[in-house]
């Protein structure tokens, strides 16, 4: 490498201009070295026939994956043999061979269904060994099993619609222009609306750097404080339709089960959700997009989200969805060349930020007053200095290891 850029320096010297700077070349190497994926979600608006088409692979794919998972439980279960994907995957052309219908779908369609089944069981079998909670892979219902997935070839985006083989083209809805090479097509169904997703190799796009540092209390009254003190409220989206929940509900519990009715029914109720879960999504991408682009560190609390939604807040802790919140702000961050701490929330809310005591409160007292140093202050933006504090000590120590 050293050879390689004293090359180019070389040669561009001669020419009078130094065109690149060989750290310049070796962080150009470094950055296409970690290329991200990244997924663009977009509405497909397929005809009827389409429609039937897609209907028809995603249940031949259901059926394939219940199928090999029963091969799975009965091999081990009367003979104590453990099937993997290769043995699976080889039957496959004997499968469309004595079932002709599995010939309509493409053959890495098949392949990445098993591959699907096999990385489940691996995840199982990682748990256990792991020692953790661990349920065994189930059957998968019509509800349950909604994608399927072209993992290489088979299909093509032309302009604002994709072929897809074996099924026919489709119109897209390209909300958004896609940058990067597109890896893998994966067809899912929500309710009733069918959506297309690509994973795109891209290169991270590192934003203007601002030299700012924040740190972030999640809460349920404020969905997060900031430690110079702004709040983001907490919209309560699913507490908001609660009404609609009801109704909607009471209108299931009229109908006869299984009937026209019944299925109507509980396809409204399930729209309530989607659009509940659309809205969520929607708030939090814009306030993450807006932190990662106004701050260089970013400090949040390491929390145990499972655990908090299992106390008498559940309902509010999962309406919030902090991991979620987590997660965009994670990816993002890593993109955008921005860094995200977490630390140990524990006393950050008891602590004054100003002289360290310790000031012990119920959750319900939301002001903060220390008798030692006579700071007042709300209770969540205390709670956010101290994680700001905490995240700046250990990036501190983190560049000190580095160094």
């Amino acid at each position: 490498m050293k050879g390689f850029c004293g090359k180019i320096k070389g040669e561009a010297q001669k020419s009078g201009k130094l065109l690149y700077a060989p750290n310049r070349i070796k962080k150009l190497i470094l950055i296409m070295a970690k290329a991200i994926i990244k997924s663009y979600k977009f509405r497909l608006q397929p005809s009827k026939a389409i429609s039937a088409k897609l209907e028809s692979t995603l249940n031949l794919c259901r059926e394939l994956y219940n199928a090999a998972l029963q091969e799975r439980r009965d091999a081990y279960r009367l003979n104590h043999i453990s099937i993997n994907y290769y043995v699976q995957a080889n039957q496959l052309p004997e499968i469309k061979q004595t079932n002709p219908e599995y010939k309509t779908v493409h053959s890495q369609i098949l392949q990445n269904t098993l591959r699907r089944l096999d990385i489940t069981f691996k995840k199982f079998f990682d748990r256990r060994k792991r020692k953790a909670q661990a349920g065994f892979p189930r059957f998968k219902a019509q509800k349950q099993y909604n994608s399927f997935c072209f993992p290489q070839s088979g299909f093509k985006l032309l302009g604002n619609k994709v072929d897809l083989l074996k099924i026919g083209t489709i119109k897209v809805k390209l909300s958004r222009q896609i940058v990067g090479k597109i890896k893998t097509c994966t067809i899912k169904k929500e309710i009733d609306k069918w959506f297309v997703i690509f994973d795109v190799e891209a290169l991270p796009k590192p934003l203007p750097q601002t030299g700012k540092s924040i740190g972030l209390d999640m809460g349920i009254s404020a969905f997060t404080t900031f430690s110079d003190g702004t709040r983001i409220d907490n919209f309560q989206f699913r507490e908001s339709a609660q009404k609609r929940i009801r109704v909607a509900q009471r209108r299931i519990a009229r109908r006869k089960k299984g009937s026209s009715g019944y299925r109507k029914a509980v396809t409204l109720f399930r729209k309530i959700h989607q659009k509940i879960k659309n809205q969520r999504n929607d708030f939090q991408h814009k306030v993450s997009t807006q932190i990662v682009k106004d701050y260089d560190l970013i400090c949040i609390e390491k929390l145990s989200v499972l655990a908090l939604s299992r106390g008498m807040l559940g309902k509010q802790i999962n309406d919030v969805a902090f991991g979620n919140f987590f997660t965009k702000l994670k990816y993002k961050a890593e993109s955008a060349n921005k860094s995200v701490i977490e630390v140990n929330p524990a006393y950050t809310s008891q602590d004054c930020s100003a002289c360290g005591e310790r000031v012990k409160k119920d959750l319900s007292v939301r002001v903060h007053n220390c008798l030692k140093c006579g700071l007042v202050l709300d209770r969540d933006h205390n709670a956010a200095i101290n994680i700001l504090a905490l995240g700046l000590s250990v990036s501190a120590l983190t560049q000190t290891i580095r160094l």
